[in-house]
């Protein structure tokens, strides 16, 4: 029996970090987890996020680009993270003003913090028999562990697309209102300057 869950594991260290990618999969390869997908994370002083080149473990890029974790940091890193405020920034307005500790149960606001400005983390999609295994793995080399069920992080990523839907709609609306609104000025304008011309002659 194993539990299917997410961690992500941050270091001070950048090349902590790559060791302990190296232990896990290691650890992988010895039948002691499962790992399904696995990256170094890093986020730099604006907060954009990135996964440097040779930090996928399983698979490749293509595997990568397609897994849980490909998704989760593309939803972190992306438009969808900058309206929660998991980008390091905030991009809300109007109906959907969403602040960064309103969200603090949040499970993707959690693994965002934990890949800190200007820090590195290594996260992963696992097969765990034992979770001790992988914090003892990433203890080892200085990192701390957060763990949810990939079950529960999938659920908050379809939760967070939804949102995000919701406030591109409400942002697209308020839009058109305006455009409508300086439409009526400039008729009204355009009416009142043709009033006075009228006059005039």
């Amino acid at each position: 029996m194993f539990e299917h869950n997410v961690i992500a594991a941050s270091f001070e260290d950048r090349s902590n970090a790559y060791q302990a990618l190296s232990e896990l999969k290691g650890a992988g390869l010895e039948g002691r987890v499962e790992v399904l997908s696995a990256s170094i994370v890093t986020r730099d002083e604006q907060g954009r996020l990135d996964a440097p080149e040779g930090g996928d473990a399983v698979g490749g890029a293509a595997t990568w680009g397609g897994s849980l974790i490909g998704l989760m940091i593309g939803v972190i890193g992306g438009p969808i993270g900058m309206l929660f405020g998991w980008t390091g920034g905030l991009l809300v307005g109007g109906a959907f003003d969403i602040r960064r500790e309103d969200r603090s149960d949040s499970v993707l606001g959690e693994i965002s913090r934990y890949i800190p400005l200007g820090g590195t983390a290594v996260v992963a999609e696992v097969n765990e028999y034992a979770v001790e295994v992988v914090d003892k793995l990433m203890a080892e080399q200085g990192g701390t562990v957060y763990r949810r069920s990939a079950d529960v992080v999938l659920a908050e990523l379809e939760a967070a697309e939804d949102a995000y839907r919701k406030a591109q709609k409400e942002a697209d609306r308020v839009a058109r209102e305006q455009r409508k609104a300086e439409r009526r000025q400039n008729a009204a304008e355009r009416k009142a300057a043709l009033k006075e011309k009228l006059a005039i002659s």
